[in-house]
């Protein structure tokens, strides 16, 4: 590997729209002795980027993902060896595969952050264990931590090449791509489902995407993006002595035509699914009805738009009655390269960022192998899961255009969240609070209650005694008496 020996990462920080990705494909024509590995989040945008590359004449490129080839990573590897093409396009999730000894003389530019944490604790049947995972691995009988048996590497690497790009198949992958890397600690254990009796197992995963062999590999590494500097990306690069520049494929500042108005739903900075699925006498419902706080909140927002269309964000356990108000449009949570919503001109997002107990667990322990600070990479994180979310859904709109004939308006869950977004879209933007409602007191808000319930999912999910109070931090005797309580 012939190491970068300046440590530094190029960073193109604009908002959506703004020109990043021209810019780029304006610089191909200054040096032809130049390649690049143009990195995406998703194919949908990997087309887009080669549709407007072509329209420039430039035709040595090539574009490799799940729908042009089966086995992508071995596809681009050999490609990355070849004198053909000039760009090479491929998606975030195969960069991350990639061994970086291949990017060797290649210019990598990724098109926004990708996000480095691969943490996971999931169970599996004993079939798709039996079937994916034993003939691969040893597990320590006393820690359960598992690793690759001697001599099975290539069956493994196999394997995993096959189900890369099975979404029913996420857990094995993770799994799978945890232990050939080599750096991740992977815990698996087989336990009794109370439900059904039936025998699982438990695959807990803390691992991260070390960006540090990309950096070091390619000739130069550029980063673009809304909001690079806000990520765990860039905290861990921080963290590794990588110094940060301006990318030359940095556009023009461009200002917005007309300030934005946000509308924060709830007041002060905290959301989350307990709060949402209050009930008026303070009791949290165990799913959504018509009764529940966040009911509500969705129900002024969409309301207050007046059957114009409204992209809206929300979590999958908020049953809202969207069918019955056709000027919604439903939109993920990753709302990158979703650039048809141009005539739209509101957006609504109610979503929140926090990890479960288990997730909050994983993230401490991967945050600690990281070297990265505790609160400021869980900030990070939050960023990630939340901020971002909310910035990218806005930027959806007709806003985007720089051209629109009238302001655009943006619902958040927060008042905070309503400044995080007056911040990242940069300019004079409104936060206006005449939608803004007093967040509801729970009687969930009780500690005792609240741990009792919170320890009973977890054992309904499978968890020993002694892993629930490791991840509550209590001893065994204290969780063994919120089990046997009464909610």
């Amino acid at each position: 590997m012939i190491p970068n020996k300046n440590k530094t990462i190029f960073v193109a920080e604009a908002t959506p729209g703004t020109g990043k990705t021209e810019q780029f494909i304006r610089e191909l024509d200054s040096d032809p002795y130049k390649r690049y590995v143009y990195a995406v989040p998703t194919k949908v945008l990997s087309k887009d980027v080669v549709r407007r590359i072509q329209a420039t004449g430039i035709t040595h490129i090539c574009i490799i993902n799940s729908d042009t080839h089966k086995n992508v990573t071995d596809t681009v590897e050999c490609t990355l060896l070849e004198d053909d093409p000039k760009v090479l396009v491929i998606t975030h999730k195969t960069l991350l595969d990639l061994d970086p000894c291949y990017l060797q003389d290649w210019i990598v530019v990724i098109d926004e952050v990708p996000s480095v944490a691969n943490n996971l604790t999931k169970d599996i049947g004993d079939h798709a264990y039996t079937n994916f995972l034993e003939k691969f691995i040893e597990i320590d009988s006393v820690s359960t931590r598992a690793f690759i048996k001697q001599g099975m590497t290539k069956e493994a690497r196999a394997t995993y090449s096959d189900v890369v790009n099975d979404k029913g198949m996420s857990t094995i992958c993770t799994c799978l791509g945890a232990l050939l890397r080599g750096k991740a600690d992977v815990f698996i254990k087989e336990y009794v489902d109370k439900k059904d009796s039936r025998w699982k197992w438990q695959i807990r995963v803390i691992d991260y995407f070390d960006l540090s062999g990309i950096y070091e590999a390619a000739q130069e590494t550029h980063i673009l993006g809304a909001n690079v500097t806000g990520t765990l990306a860039y905290q861990h690069a921080l963290t590794k002595g990588y110094a940060l520049e301006v990318s030359k494929f940095t556009p023009e500042y461009r200002g917005y035509k007309f300030p934005s108005y946000i509308y924060p739903l709830i007041g002060g900075s905290k959301v989350s699914k307990t709060m949402l699925l209050t009930l008026p006498n303070g009791d949290v419902a165990e799913e959504w009805n018509e009764q529940v706080y966040g009911h509500a909140l969705l129900r002024d927002a969409i309301q207050f738009v007046q059957g114009e269309p409204i992209l809206a964000q929300v979590h999958d356990w908020c049953k809202f009655p969207f069918e019955d108000y056709p000027n919604v449009i439903r939109m993920p949570f990753d709302a990158r390269g979703l650039n048809g919503y141009l005539g739209v001109h509101h957006t609504l997002s109610l979503i929140h960022g926090n990890p479960n107990p288990v997730e909050d667990r994983n993230n401490t322990e991967m945050l600690a192998k990281m070297a990265v600070d505790i609160s400021v990479g869980k900030q990070a994180l939050r960023n990630e899961r939340s901020r971002e979310y909310i910035f990218q859904a806005a930027t959806r709109s007709s806003i985007r255009t720089f051209s629109n004939d009238r302001p655009t308006i943006h619902f958040v869950p927060t008042e905070e969240s309503g400044r995080h977004l007056a911040f990242d879209l940069t300019g004079c933007h409104y936060i206006l609070k005449d939608l803004t409602r007093h967040a509801p007191t729970s009687n969930a808000k009780d500690k005792t209650k609240h741990n009792i319930v919170t320890a009973k999912g977890l054992s309904s999910d499978g968890f020993s005694l002694r892993s629930i109070a490791a991840t509550m931090g209590v001893s065994k005797s204290i969780v063994s008496k919120w089990l046997k309580a009464d909610e």
